[in-house]
C-alpha cells in the first residue's frame, strides 16, 4: 500500500459528512476533519513543530487541510519518516507489540473493536497474518495474510488485543477489552439450525454446531483458522 501525499488543489469540503473530498484524477478519496486535525497535531508534537498544530479556526476548513499537508510534508523530510507511523490514539504498548511482531515476522491475530467500551467488532476477515509496513511518507502498519505480499492498513487505534498465532498467548490486551458475550442456541429452523447470539442478537448462523462452536471460540480470541467455520 502506498499512501499518497495530499493534493492541495483538488480538495473540497463535505460539511454534512464532516470530511474532505480529494479528487485523485481517476476517482475520489476522503479524509475526516478530525483525522486531518489529529494527524497534524500528532506530527506537530513528534517533530516539536507547534506551527503545524491545528487551531480552532483550522478545523473543517481548506486551510486546515493545507496544514495537514504541510505536516505530512514535514514528516517526510525528517528522519522519523523511516520509522513506522501509527494512527493518533494508538496505545503505546500496542504499537510496540506491532513493531516487534513486524521485525520478528510473527504471525498474529488482531482483535478490533470499540476501545471505549471494550466491545469487539467480531471481524473474521483481515485479522490474521504477519505485520508489514507501507511505503510513502507515513509508513503505516499493514496486516499481510499468509501467501500475500501486500495487505491492508491496520486500524491501530481500534486494537483491543493482539494474539500470538502459534502459542495463542495475548501479546497485547487493551484495558477495556472484554471477551464477546456469545452463546449458541438452536435456530428452530432445519437450515441453518444453529445461531450464535451476542446477548439476544443473532450475529451468525450455521448448519453444524461444531462450526458454530469454532466461530464462538475464534471470536473470543482462540487461534482457529476461519476456514473451519466459514
Amino acid at each position: 500500500m502506498i499512501r499518497k501525499e495530499p493534493e492541495m488543489n483538488k480538495v473540497s469540503i463535505n460539511a454534512a459528512q464532516l470530511r474532505y473530498v480529494i479528487d485523485c484524477g481517476e476517482g475520489y478519496t476522503c479524509l475526516g476533519f478530525a483525522n486531518a486535525r489529529d494527524h497534524a497535531n500528532q506530527i506537530a508534537c513528534r517533530l516539536g513543530r507547534p506551527d503545524l498544530a491545528f487551531t480552532e479556526e483550522d478545523y473543517a476548513t481548506l486551510a486546515g487541510y493545507e496544514k495537514y499537508g504541510r505536516a505530512v510534508q514535514a514528516w517526510s523530510q525528517s528522519p522519523l519518516t523511516r520509522t513506522t507511523y501509527f494512527d493518533p490514539g494508538t496505545d503505546a504498548k500496542a504499537a510496540r507489540v506491532l513493531e516487534t511482531s513486524r521485525t520478528r515476522e510473527r504471525k498474529v491475530r488482531l482483535i478490533l473493536g470499540d476501545t471505549s467500551t471494550g466491545e469487539p467488532w467480531l471481524e473474521e476477515h483481515d485479522v490474521i497474518g504477519r505485520i508489514g509496513r507501507s511505503t510513502g511518507s507515513l509508513k503505516v502498519p499493514l496486516l499481510i495474510e499468509p501467501g500475500e505480499h501486500g495487505g491492508c492498513a491496520i486500524l491501530c487505534a481500534c486494537l483491543l488485543a493482539i494474539v500470538d498465532w502459534e502459542s495463542g498467548d495475548f501479546l497485547y490486551r487493551h484495558a477495556a477489552y472484554r471477551e464477546a458475550d456469545l452463546s449458541i442456541k438452536p435456530s428452530g429452523d432445519p437450515d441453518p439450525s444453529w445461531n450464535v447470539l451476542r446477548r439476544e442478537e443473532v450475529v451468525a448462523s450455521f448448519r453444524d454446531i461444531g462450526k458454530a462452536g469454532a466461530y464462538l471460540a475464534f471470536m473470543r480470541g482462540a487461534t482457529i483458522e476461519p476456514r473451519v467455520f466459514q
